[in-house]
């Protein structure tokens, strides 16, 4: 099914053809569906917006294809075309040949709402980070934790992008979850290297998501509950033509349990209580056939508070510790076709991240009162503005370019206390970083795709400036219909840099700017790969060679672990770092079959070198797994059960290690004025010594079923490391297992020290149970009368 816009006759025996492809029950953009020219090589596919543009002669015909939908040939008229082509699903699955034009690349992976649902998951649902990290080249920073390391890059060097607005904050619970939800998702790129010229600002990787648009045919949604959240989506047309929205959101379940928990426990004198939740909504408005509108709202916090409140015959004592950390985002977008040959689109965009703590305390009795009360905040406000161009020359020429700008106001280190005269200074700077770019794209012979762009950016703040070119190469040169090689050159350089404390439930995360004292970090990465089909398509291979160079990097100092409270929180920080990043991947997927699945594996090495770090000598990067290895399998059963498991094996963290003891004298001394000594750790070359090597296994399944009122629902069910691995989280010293990091004995006794290792996720089954709801799936049932219940259940009518 299509509609049609035309413009003039092409006077050279072609037309363009462009427009997008959607499905035709939901609306929803078919991201990757293949458009081919009859007969010949020509073909394309559509990006994330569904949008596609093909010249081709104005006899041939098109083919449009997409995995999971029935084949649409399109004749094409004699004019330059717009059209909205809409795709019926399809229960048999068709591979179409002609399919094995297309290209892969080894920097990028690309990841389905279906794939993210069939990697068994710690919480019994599906996990969008987790889900990234199995893939070669992302490993996880700890057991249970969602943040990303890419090709021995940081935490903090992954820009993360909600249809191409970045969101700063992206995970809850100390990085147990992420915070993206599965039902609002389309589709996931992660680029691990040669990012195309539109994208900068951070080192390691782009997670670019495109959100759904929301079904323009009928209201829909879900319910979703699991051991630790509950969820809803819901989406549909709204009563405006040609509009539609969808709405997500999720809350912890957990919250008033440890409410109640605690109020119960030690007379009730205090109260814990955490919890997080997360609300995304998208509006969508097409009024005509080249024109879209689209806001999108995100909102997520933690939060974790204790209170306590004492009491005896003098004295009332009352305490509230408040910590709240979390990310707000609102954007407006506005899609446009110009021609048949130009795309263009316009965003406007705030994102604010924050980080707060909030103490009060008071203590009253005998006619006094004392009152106590501090603040802490930290954040990072983005408002940004970008315009992209997508110009289609011809066939085998494509430009892309644009600008962006964003204005930043960072709050590193607000502190405020009360009874004391001299108070934390409230720094707030503010800069400007734009950027403007442009990106060849040519077809050379059918042979050679060639990618050539460049960045120009420019960062401007108090008393500092900074302007940097930054190339972008790529060839992607094919030596056979199925096998190609890749060869890539990025530079790019990052204005922010991100100082946490790893393992803290309350995120310390604290994104510092570049200025004067600290530099922008910048990389240099090169990478070649070898890309290949097999069987049909039914097995894709990569396998990729990488060499990353990082400079200017930034860390806390040795001994520090947060800049809170600090006026001169800049002396906490280390600067002028380095990192040297290598290592080789592979990938090989199956696509379709009674199984699918895929085999991943990577060798890396990951180094840092810091001025004041390990006295100035390059040490091993905290992160550096040498060997990482993951499978992945799922089984369809039948119509309404599949199995999936995954395996996941990792080379044990570096740690330093203790190689001996000293007495050292206190500051202090004991009740008779003598000095005081007490025993320290000697310890031996940062990061020499490892931790056992990290495996386990999860399996998972999901039985599908129709429920009383004729709806849709699926049970999830799960088993987290199910041989039970007792997996190191850390490793620490002492002369006994109490789990205290270190007690050290005083100079009249000796005790033996000992390593211990501390394991947090043991095999844990969980499950989630979700139930779908729509116009249709309802049936009119009469109610029973509460006699004829009694009857049917005596008389077994049931």
């Amino acid at each position: 099914m299509i509609s049609l816009l035309t413009g003039n006759l092409n006077t050279f025996g072609q037309t363009r053809v462009s427009g997008f492809v959607k499905d035709k029950n939901s609306g929803e953009t078919l991201i990757g569906a293949y458009i081919f020219e009859e007969n010949t090589n020509n073909a394309t596919c559509t990006d994330n917006n569904g949008y596609f543009s093909i010249q081709v002669k104005q006899s041939n015909s098109l083919l449009i294809t997409y995995v999971g939908y029935e084949k649409y040939t399109f004749h094409n008229p004699d004019k330059d075309t717009i059209v909205h082509i809409l795709l019926n699903t399809s229960n048999k699955i068709e591979e179409v040949v002609v399919k094995s034009n297309r290209t892969l690349d080894n920097n990028i992976e690309q990841l389905s709402t279906q794939e993210i649902n069939n990697i068994p998951s710690l919480g019994g649902k599906p996990d969008v980070l987790k889900t990234l990290q199995l893939i070669p080249g992302i490993q996880s920073q700890n057991e249970g934790s969602s943040l990303l390391l890419v090709r021995g890059g940081d935490p903090g060097q992954n820009l993360y992008l909600i249809d191409n607005v970045p969101i700063i904050y992206v995970n809850h619970l100390g990085g147990f979850t992420s915070v993206f939800n599965p039902d609002m998702i389309n589709n996931i790129e992660i680029y691990k290297g040669g990012f195309p010229s539109e994208f900068g600002g951070k080192l390691s990787s782009i997670v670019n998501i495109t959100q759904k648009e929301g079904n323009i045919s009928k209201l829909k949604g879900n319910l979703s509950i699991g051991i630790t959240d509950a969820s809803f989506s819901v989406e549909g047309p709204l009563k405006f033509k040609n509009t539609s929205f969808i709405l997500t959101g999720r809350k912890t379940l957990v919250d008033p349990l440890m409410i109640l928990a605690s109020s119960l426990s030690d007379g009730g004198d205090y109260i814990v209580s955490y919890g997080f939740h997360d609300i995304n909504g998208k509006f969508t408005w097409k009024p005509d056939a080249k024109n879209s509108f689209y806001i999108n709202i995100y909102e997520g916090d933690d939060y974790l508070n204790f209170w306590s409140n004492t009491k005896d015959d003098i004295t009332n004592e009352k305490s509230r510790l408040l910590d709240i950390w979390g990310n707000w985002l609102i954007s407006s977008r506005w899609n446009r076709v110009v021609s048949t040959k130009l795309y263009n689109t316009n965003i406007l965009s705030y994102t604010r991240y924050r980080l707060k703590n909030k103490q009060t305390y008071s203590i009253s009795g005998n006619n006094e009162k004392t009152d106590f009360k501090r603040e802490y905040l930290s954040s990072v406000s983005d408002l940004a503005f970008q315009s992209k161009w997508n110009l289609k020359i011809n066939n085998n020429w494509n430009l892309k370019y644009g600008l962006q700008s964003s204005y930043l106001l960072h709050i590193p280190n607000y502190s405020y206390q009360t009874n004391t005269s001299s108070q934390g200074v409230n720094e707030r700077i503010n800069s400007l970083e734009s950027a403007l770019y442009f990106e060849n794209k040519v077809n050379i012979y059918n042979k050679i795709d060639a990618r050539f762009g460049a960045r120009l950016v420019n960062y401007f703040t108090k008393d500092f400036s900074n302007t940097a070119f930054e190339p972008r190469l790529s060839f992607n040169i094919k030596l056979h219909n199925k096998h190609s090689v890749n060869l890539t050159y990025m530079n790019v350089n990052q204005y922010a840099h991100l100082v946490f404390t790893a393992g803290d439930i309350m995120s310390n995360e604290v994104w510092i700017p570049a200025g004067k004292q600290i530099a922008p970090a910048k990389s240099n990465q090169y990478s070649i790969g070898w890309n290949s089909y097999f069987y049909d398509e039914m097995y894709e291979a990569k396998v990729s060679l990488y060499y990353k160079n990082m400079n200017n990097l930034s860390t806390y100092k040795e001994g520090y672990t947060s800049i809170m409270g600090d006026a001169n929180w800049r002396s906490k920080v280390e600067t002028d770092g380095s990192g040297i990043a290598k290592g080789v991947e592979l990938f090989i997927k199956k696509n379709y079959g009674d199984y699918t699945g895929f085999l991943s594996y990577s060798f890396t090495n990951a180094t840092r070198k810091f001025p004041n770090i390990n006295q100035g000598v390059e040490y091993l990067f905290e992160y550096d797994r040498p060997h990482s290895g993951s499978i992945s399998v799922s089984r369809i059963i039948n119509n309404n059960l599949t199995f999936n498991a995954a395996w996941i094996y990792q080379t044990g963290l570096p740690y330093t290690p203790a190689i001996g003891r000293q007495y050292t004298p206190s500051t202090n001394f004991n009740e008779d004025g003598e000095t005081y000594y007490f025993e320290a750790i000697i310890y031996g070359k940062r990061n020499s010594a490892r931790m056992k090597d990290y495996h386990r296994l999860d399996i998972g399944v999901n039985y599908t079923t129709i429920t009383k009122r004729g709806n849709k629902a699926i049970w999830s069910f799960s088993v987290y490391n199910i041989y039970n691995r007792h997996n190191p989280y850390y490793y620490y010293y002492n002369t006994d297992n109490s789990g205290e990091l270190y007690n050290p004995a005083t100079w009249n006794e000796y005790k033996s020290l000992a390593l211990y290792q501390v394991s947090f996720f043991p095999l844990m089954p969980t499950f989630s149970y979700k139930v779908f709801f729509d116009g249709s799936s309802n049936k009119k049932r009469q109610k029973t009368p509460f006699k004829q219940k009694i009857i049917n259940w005596l008389y077994y009518k049931n």
